[in-house]
C-alpha cells in the first residue's frame, strides 16, 4: 500500500500498546488494590473529573486497565478472579470484542436500539451493579454526584480513592499555557457573557466544572486534552465575582490581564481549593450556609466537598447560552465549513484518482492522513477535532474504527468507503461524514441500505417544526424510512459542535426534552452498519434558523435548517426507484450548490483534477419522463 508517513502521529498511536501479559498483569495489581481497600467491585468508568469525553492520557484509567480506547465504556472489575466486565454501546462492540485482553475480560453489549453513548453505558453498568452482592467501589471525581445519588439507593457504593492510579505511575500533565480566544472569533466577550448570564443563576454561587463551558465563558483555549482544546479548571460565579480555578503557572501576563479586566480572579486547580473558597465566601457573608448551584456534570466528590452547604446540581445555564451561537460564530461556521469543503474535494480528487485510474492499494489510515495534510495548509488550521475515521469493509462496520499506520486495510472496490474527518479551526470545529463507492457497481442490498439512510437524511434536514417541537419527533422522522426495511443504528442522530471546542456539544441533540432553537448548530448522522461486512453513514453540519411559511400559523415561530457542510453526497450508491421526486430534486438541489459554492474556490492550476471530480459528483440525476431539476 502507498504509505505517506507521519511518524508523531504513529509515536503517539503506538505509545500506549501492551503485551497480553503486561494486560494481565495490570489487572491482577489493580484486583490487589481493590482486595487491599476491602472492596468486591471496582468501577473505572472513561471520564474525567469533569466529566468530559475527549481525556488527557493522565486520565485514560479504564483504557489502561482494558486496552479499550474508545470514548465511551465503564469496567467493573471484581476482586475474586471472575471476569472483569466492559460495557460498551453499540458503536463499540465490534471494536472493544478486539481490544481487550483475550483473558479475563468480558465485553457487554448495551444500547443496541438506543443514542448511544455514555448514557446507554451508564445504564448498562447500573443495572448490572444491581444485581451484585457487596461493596462496589468508585473514585468520586469520576461519577456525577445525581448518579452516584441514584445509585445509592440500591447499590452499597463506596468512595474509594484512585486504585488505578496506586496501581501505575500517571502520565504528567500537559504544561502547556491557556491562550486568549480573540473576540473576532468568539463575538461576545467575557464581561458581556457573565452580565447576561448573572441574572439566570439564581444562586449565592454557581459551580461549574464543564471544561467546554468554561473555555467559552473565560473566552480562552488550552492543549491540556487532545481534540478539545480546553484546559483543566473549575470556575466559581458570583452576583458580583467571577474565580477560575486553574494550573496558575500556565496563565500568561496577556491572559491575565484580560481576566483581570472582566472581573475574574486566579485562584489554584483542584476540588479542595473550590471547596476553601466556599468557605471563605460564607465566612464573608456571615452566614453558615450558602446557597449553591452546580452544573449537573458536577462530580460527588465536587458537591461533597461543599457540605454542609446547600448545593442543587441543575441543567447547566452556561451550556444552554454557549450552544446558542452568536452572528459572529456562526458565520465563522459557514466560512470554516466552506474552506473545508474546497480541502475535502481536492482530496477526493486525488482519492479517486489513486483507487481508481491508477489501481493503488491505498490504505485508510494512509488516504486520512493526505486529507489532513491538505487541510494543514489553511493558516487557521489548529489539528483535528477527533481521530480519523477512515473505513472500508468490515472495519466499516464497527461504526467508529480508527485506524493506524499498521492495523489499515486498502480501500475496495466491493463495499462502501467512509471518512468521518473533521478539523479544529480557529472559526469553528468540523465534524463531516460521506460515504464513496468507487467500484463499477454496487450491490443490491448496499444500494438500498445506503437509500435509505439518505432518506433519513433528508427527512430530517428538510424539515419545518414549530418552535418547541420536542427534538425526538425530528429523529422519528429518520427512522421512519429506516424502520421500512427493518434498518436501525444505534448512536444519536446528530449532536450540537462547538466553537474551536468539543466536537460533541451539549446540550443540542435529538434526544427527547430536546427543543431546537435559532443559532443551535447540529449534526445530522444517519448510518448503516451490517456486522462483519460494511458500514455508511451520511453527516452534514445545520444552523437551526428561522423560516417563512404561507400561512405563519401562530406567529413567527417556524424552524429550519441551513446546511454549512460543503461536501457533495455521493450518488453511486442510491437506488432511485425508492426515492420519490421530492427526494431525488433534493440531493440534485444539494449536490449543484456545493458545486456551484467551491468551484469558484477551485481556482489555481493544480486544482484543475478537483473541478473536473466535483462537476462529474454533482451532475444530476434525470429521469424521464420527469427531470428532478
Amino acid at each position: 500500500m502507498e504509505v505517506i508517513p507521519d511518524v508523531a502521529a504513529e509515536k503517539r498511536l503506538f505509545a500506549g500498546q501492551a503485551s497480553e501479559g503486561e494486560m494481565q498483569a495490570r489487572l491482577a495489581a489493580v484486583r490487589r488494590e481493590i482486595t487491599d481497600s476491602k472492596l468486591d467491585y471496582y468501577v473505572v468508568p472513561s471520564e474525567n473529573e469533569h466529566q468530559s469525553e475527549d481525556i488527557a492520557d493522565s486520565d485514560k484509567r479504564r483504557e489502561w486497565v482494558s486496552g479499550f480506547d474508545g470514548s465511551a465504556g465503564v469496567a467493573l472489575i471484581p476482586a475474586s478472579s471472575e471476569p472483569a466486565l466492559l460495557f460498551v454501546d453499540s458503536r463499540y462492540w465490534i471494536l472493544a470484542e478486539a481490544a481487550v485482553p483475550k483473558a479475563n475480560w468480558k465485553v457487554v453489549r448495551v444500547g443496541s436500539t438506543g443514542e448511544g453513548g455514555k448514557g446507554d453505558v451508564v445504564g448498562g453498568w447500573v443495572e448490572y451493579a444491581k444485581s451484585l452482592h457487596g461493596r462496589i467501589g468508585i473514585d468520586p471525581r469520576l461519577i456525577t454526584n445525581e448518579l452516584a445519588n441514584n445509585i445509592r439507593t440500591q447499590v452499597a457504593l463506596i468512595r474509594t480513592p484512585d486504585l488505578i492510579d496506586r496501581a501505575r505511575p500517571p502520565p504528567p500533565r500537559s504544561s502547556a499555557p491557556f491562550v486568549p480566544y480573540p473576540l473576532l472569533y468568539a463575538g461576545e466577550s467575557t464581561s458581556s457573557k457573565l452580565a447576561r448570564l448573572r441574572p439566570l443563576l439564581a444562586a449565592d454561587i454557581y459551580l461549574l466544572p464543564t471544561l467546554p463551558a468554561i473555555a467559552w465563558l473565560l473566552d480562552v483555549r488550552a492543549d491540556d486534552i487532545p481534540f478539545c482544546h480546553v484546559g483543566l479548571a473549575y470556575v466559581a460565579v458570583t452576583q458580583d465575582s467571577c474565580v477560575a480555578f486553574v494550573d496558575e503557572s500556565k496563565v500568561g501576563d496577556e491572559l491575565r490581564e484580560t481576566w483581570s479586566d472582566a472581573g475574574v480572579e486566579i485562584r489554584r486547580y483542584g476540588v479542595e481549593e473550590v471547596a476553601k473558597y466556599v468557605k471563605e465566601y460564607a465566612e464573608a457573608l456571615g452566614r453558615k450556609k450558602v446557597m449553591i448551584k452546580a452544573s449537573a456534570e458536577s462530580s460527588w466528590a465536587l458537591v461533597s466537598a461543599c457540605t454542609p452547604h446547600d448545593v442543587q446540581t441543575v441543567p447547566c445555564p452556561v451550556d444552554a447560552a454557549k450552544a446558542l451561537k452568536n452572528d459572529v460564530e456562526l458565520q465563522g461556521f459557514r466560512n470554516a465549513y466552506l474552506r473545508d469543503g474546497v480541502a475535502m474535494v481536492r482530496w477526493l480528487a486525488w482519492l479517486e484518482q489513486k483507487i481508481v485510474k491508477e489501481k493503488k492499494d491505498l490504505g485508510e489510515w494512509t488516504a486520512a492522513q493526505m486529507l489532513n495534510k491538505i487541510r494543514a495548509r489553511d493558516p487557521l488550521f489548529r489539528g483535528l477535532a477527533y481521530g480519523d475515521i477512515s473505513v472500508t469493509g468490515p472495519h466499516g462496520a464497527s461504526g467508529h474504527y480508527m485506524p493506524t499506520r499498521e492495523n489499515q486495510s486498502p480501500i475496495d472496490l466491493v463495499t462502501p468507503y467512509t471518512i468521518d474527518s473533521g478539523p479544529q479551526y480557529l472559526d469553528a470545529t468540523i465534524d463531516t461524514t460521506r460515504s464513496f463507492f468507487f467500484g463499477k457497481s454496487p450491490s443490491d442490498d448496499i444500494k438500498r441500505a445506503y437509500t435509505r439512510v439518505l432518506q433519513a437524511h433528508f427527512a430530517v434536514a428538510t424539515a419545518t417544526f414549530p418552535l418547541h417541537t420536542d427534538a425526538a419527533g425530528l429523529a422519528a422522522l429518520a427512522k421512519d424510512r429506516m424502520y421500512r426495511d427493518g434498518l436501525d443504528f444505534g448512536h444519536g442522530l446528530g449532536h450540537g459542535v462547538g466553537n474551536y471546542l468539543a466536537v460533541h456539544e451539549s446540550p443540542v441533540s435529538f434526544r427527547k426534552g430536546f427543543q431546537f432553537q435559532p443559532g443551535h448548530v447540529t449534526s445530522i448522522e444517519p448510518g448503516f452498519y451490517l456486522e462483519d461486512n460494511w458500514g455508511m453513514r451520511i453527516e452534514s453540519v445545520y444552523i437551526c434558523k428561522r423560516v417563512e411559511t404561507r400561512y405563519e400559523y401562530g406567529g413567527a415561530r417556524w424552524l429550519g435548517f441551513e446546511r454549512v457542510t460543503q461536501v457533495p453526497i455521493d450518488m453511486r450508491m442510491v437506488d432511485y426507484a425508492l426515492m420519490t421526486k421530492g427526494e431525488i430534486r433534493w440531493l440534485n438541489d444539494h449536490n449543484t450548490d456545493v458545486q456551484n459554492t467551491l468551484l469558484p474556490l477551485l481556482d489555481t492550476d493544480a486544482d484543475g483534477a478537483a473541478r473536473d471530480w466535483v462537476k462529474k459528483a454533482c451532475k444530476p440525476k434525470r429521469i424521464w419522463p420527469w427531470t428532478g431539476v
